[in-house]
């Protein structure tokens, strides 16, 4: 029997980047791009690396670069191996009775690369989530599996990342997430239903490798640690824009939501300026200069933009100009 399991893109909505700091954030899925992972039982133990995103053999030196540029210099590899020996630790500490036999692993992936948008995360929660299934194991809830995921990239992989990401795809549905300094993150599921209608602008192949979005994030993260004034206020701000995003929703106040959206953006760039990347705000800015709201849904590489009523033809056409993707996205 083959198991299957789909995790999909995730776009922070409002409040982010504040998960980090304390903050509260509401984020919700793309169902346009997932991971997708197949487990089975096999006679060994066997990892079946993708033929693009692990790529090992080139026509060329420049088709090499590419690959590079695209995939980093580990590809996806590192995540499947990160994830898998993560859970072999977890069942371990907690002596877990697994299955016996050998399994046989594969992936794939459609979230575009460099989008900001859970791509790491989806393939590491979506290979636990295969694991869990493939043994049996049932007593993991989706806050759990969101804080084992977030240990893979932290203690195995060194990377810096937060509980948003991995919360959002582990509970599969819209999330207002609240995480107060000394205590235990909450999570409250909200419907999507409340969502207004979204478009996704994201950087094309050729723009990849010019953001050092990690360097960024370092220095503020170091300004935060030193109790920095204006890091703390803004990172207040963004928490409350989360709140009163929620207020929003509800009600169905589209234009206080595009108000926040913008707002969220600007004390984005307040804190972090020019070092966002020239794309970034771009990508924000074109959808802006056409009188629709706009922000980053991750650290880098897309724009979330607010569509009103209209054809979005003409915001489709003004990206395509720059040499950017944009697609209309489904949301759950």
């Amino acid at each position: 029997m083959i198991i299957q399991t789909e995790v999909h893109a995730r776009a922070g909505f409002l409040g982010n980047p504040s998960d980090m700091y304390d903050g509260k954030v509401i984020s919700f899925l793309i169902r346009d791009f997932s991971a997708q992972v197949q487990i089975w039982e096999s006679p060994k133990l066997s990892f079946r690396l993708h033929a693009v995103h692990d790529q090992a053999e080139f026509a060329n030196l420049a088709e090499f670069t590419r690959a590079v540029r695209r995939h980093g210099f580990y590809g996806m590899q590192r995540l499947v191996f990160a994830a898998a020996w993560r859970f072999a630790e977890y069942a371990r500490e907690r002596r877990l009775e697994l299955r016996p036999g050998n399994f046989t692993l594969e992936y794939d992936t459609t979230i575009p690369r460099q989008s900001g948008l859970g791509g790491s995360s989806a393939i590491i929660i979506a290979v636990l989530k295969s694991l869990l299934r493939f043994h049996g194991i049932q007593r993991i809830g989706p806050a759990q599996l969101a804080e084992l995921a977030l240990s893979v990239e932290i203690r195995d992989l060194g990377i810096t990342a937060g509980l948003q990401d991995r919360a959002v795809q582990s509970f599969g549905q819209l999330v207002y997430m609240d995480f107060p300094r000394g205590k235990k993150a909450s999570y409250e599921t909200l419907d999507s239903r409340l969502l207004p209608d979204f478009g996704l602008a994201y950087l094309a192949e050729e723009h990849f490798g010019t953001l050092e979005s990690g360097l960024v994030h370092s220095s503020v993260r170091a300004r935060w640690e030193q109790g920095d004034p204006e890091v703390r206020r803004v990172m207040r701000e963004l928490a409350r824009s989360a709140e009163q995003g929620r207020r929003a929703l509800e009600r169905g106040d589209r234009k206080a939501l595009a108000r926040l959206m913008n707002r969220n953006h600007e004390l984005r760039v307040r804190l972090f300026g020019e070092a966002l990347g020239a794309h970034n705000l771009e990508l924000v800015e074109i959808a802006r200069s056409l009188g629709l709201a706009a922000k980053l849904p991750g650290s880098s590489g897309a724009a979330l933009i607010l569509l009103d009523d209209a054809d979005d033809r003409a915001l489709a056409e003004a990206y395509q100009q720059k040499g950017y993707r944009y697609q209309r996205i489904e949301v759950f």
